[in-house]
């Protein structure tokens, strides 16, 4: 009998630093694309891309698949040339050590900011654009379903300590220590559920905060209570307004970029850079009298404040695993019948 084997290919901000990791960020589109490419790999019968701001990870399932390798095909289907640089900052897991990433990353063990509340909803939009494009099989169907499962059961039932709830969360408390944002103009690029946490987290800092809009229908934008609007068209003007700016957009192309600020008699003294592939041109950093921030600049390590924690989620994450284990065994004894059942008819 075949063997069907589970393979993931993991590139996040543990091995790879945001200049390499933006060059797997993918657009919606491109994401159902590349899955399309990889379902149609030979002996592949299911894939799922995983990708957000932290990490790109690619979970593949097939029949004597064991020689396949998700992080060459990634970089052959991203057009890296250097695949031979990169390949070695991806980590390659196979069967059960891959099942146990996905539910540490459901449960936001393996977050940038531990616990955050958005990975749940990606790694479920994950499966979601997988089924849409129908290159999700029966086993990352199962795999999916139960990591969702065992994170909320985490969020339900564990209680953790001084965790912020989100990356724009972190990124405000972080600034905050060192820098006073009451009375400060800022310029929040992206309308976003990260642009919106970091106005709320502002304005409670007594900022005067005003965000872009790319669009207005009634009903379809939410803007957070307290701010001001202009259109994102407009934010190159806005900028000599503006003490301080934070961009989070899904943009493929800079929001700001260097000629933009160069230009300026006055300038804002701090970007900060919540996006993925990056919004602000790195380049502004050596503009003199500005400071310029990205997503590697706010990793804490939360676990040691939680050791307890960890280790309770860590038991959700075994039970899980052991019902996934029971399923993939019914499964298993279940086409072994169907192939003996075949081979009695045939004689």
């Amino acid at each position: 009998m075949q063997i069907l084997t589970i393979i993931s290919a993991i590139l996040d901000y543990k091995t790879a630093a945001i200049d390499v990791r933006e060059r797997f960020s993918y657009t919606s589109t491109r994401i159902r694309e590349i899955l399309g490419r990889i379902k149609a790999t030979e002996g592949v019968s299911g894939a799922v891309l995983l990708c957000t701001c932290n990490r790109t990870e690619l979970y593949i399932s097939g029949e004597n698949i064991e020689n396949l390798n998700p992080a060459l095909l990634l970089c052959q289907l991203s057009g890296v040339e250097e695949h031979k640089l990169l390949m070695p900052l991806f980590n390659i897991r196979y069967d059960s050590e891959s099942i146990f990433h996905l539910m540490e990353v459901a449960c936001g063990l393996q977050s940038m900011v531990l616990f955050e509340d958005q990975i749940i909803t990606q790694v479920k939009n994950a499966a979601t654009v997988a089924r849409e494009e129908k290159t999700i099989d029966s086993t990352l169907e199962t795999m999916f379903r139960l990591s969702i499962t065992a994170a909320k059961k985490a969020k339900t039932e564990i209680k953790i300590k001084a965790v912020p709830t989100s990356a724009a969360e972190r990124a405000i408390t972080e600034l905050s220590k060192k820098y006073c944002f009451a009375d400060k103009r800022v310029l929040v690029i992206g309308n976003g559920e990260i642009g919106r946490l970091c106005c709320k987290k502002l304005i409670e800092l007594g900022s005067n905060v005003t965000i872009t809009l790319r669009k207005y229908k009634h009903g379809d934008i939410i803007v957070p209570i307290g701010c001001r609007t202009i259109s994102y068209d407009e934010r190159d003007g806005f900028l000599s307004n503006s003490d301080v700016v934070i961009s989070a957009t899904t943009s493929p192309h800079f929001t700001i970029n260097y000629d933009m600020v160069e230009k300026l008699e006055r300038r804002p003294e701090l970007f900060v850079d919540l996006a993925l592939p990056r919004d602000i041109e790195p380049g502004i950093s050596q503009i003199p009298g500005v400071a310029s921030y990205n997503l590697d600049r706010f990793y804490t390590d939360f676990s040691v404040l939680n050791q307890k924690e960890v280790s309770e989620i860590k038991e959700i994450i075994h039970h899980y695993f052991l019902q996934f284990e029971k399923w993939q065994n019914y499964h298993r004894e279940a086409r072994l019948v169907n192939n003996m059942n075949r081979i009695n008819v045939n004689y």
